[in-house]
């Protein structure tokens, strides 16, 4: 090759990677968490996308985005996570879910042969009257407050994991284990990014749609020490 053919060609390099290195600087972080949402979304790639998302855009029933443009970023929302509320709210209802047993258990103990004679009763839709009716209708109530009492407990459980787990999410580097929050402060902050997009429908059309995201990151405060936690689209809709 020639010494002009070789500067020639060094040049193009140059001015190629230079245009690279203006897309890559000009794009902002919600069109790169986009970018690498939509990709992964497309191939199925759910390692990354669990590293950065909560939602999905199947592509068997969503279709595959083509091209995409940003078109507005709202202002961000921030609140303080109750994780320490949540959490003991959790273990007031163990409490309450381990009295109720020990209350049921007292209970059956010490009304075992009437409860056996009430559940052949039941079996043989024989009538129910007298003392044995009102064992009946104590049972009775008893499993209705079990009931309660373990839904009461769900309920706790399913707050304590929504109110902590985006934060965990994002706080938590890709590939290392969830972060320990227990004794953390944690602000969430939160907005919306909504885009222009060419999806390719499951049935081979391209179609416009704009949607909608909900892009949430964690800030942890403990002993002194800031973690800032990295973006996550957790929520998804049609405008």
């Amino acid at each position: 090759m020639s010494r002009t053919a070789s500067r020639s060609l060094r040049c193009s390099l140059v001015v190629a990677v230079t245009l690279v290195a203006m897309a890559c600087g000009g794009s902002s972080p919600e069109q790169q968490i986009l970018t690498n949402f939509f990709r992964a979304s497309r191939v199925r790639d759910n390692a990354t996308l669990s590293n950065i998302s909560t939602v999905q855009f199947n592509p068997r029933s969503d279709g595959a985005v083509q091209d995409f443009d940003v078109t507005s970023v709202g202002a961000e929302q921030r609140r303080t996570l109750q994780i320490k509320e949540t959490r003991a709210e959790v273990d007031k209802a163990k409490e309450a879910e381990a009295d109720f047993a020990k209350r049921k258990k007292a209970y059956q103990d010490a009304h075992m042969p009437a409860l056996l004679k009430v559940s052949q009763l039941q079996r043989d839709k024989k009538p129910i009257t007298g003392k044995d009716a009102e064992v009946l209708a104590a049972w009775s109530k008893i499993s209705s407050e079990e009931l309660e009492t373990k839904k009461r407990s769900s309920q706790a459980r399913a707050k304590a994991s929504a109110e902590s787990s985006i934060a965990i999410g994002s706080l938590t580097p890709g590939g290392r284990p969830d972060v320990d929050i227990s004794d953390m402060d944690v602000e969430l902050i939160s907005k919306e990014v909504t885009v222009n997009a060419k999806v390719k429908t499951p049935d081979g059309q391209t179609v416009p749609k704009t949607l909608v995201f909900t892009f949430e990151r964690a800030v942890g405060k403990k002993a002194g020490q800031t973690t800032e936690g990295h973006w996550m689209i957790t929520g998804l809709k049609a405008a």
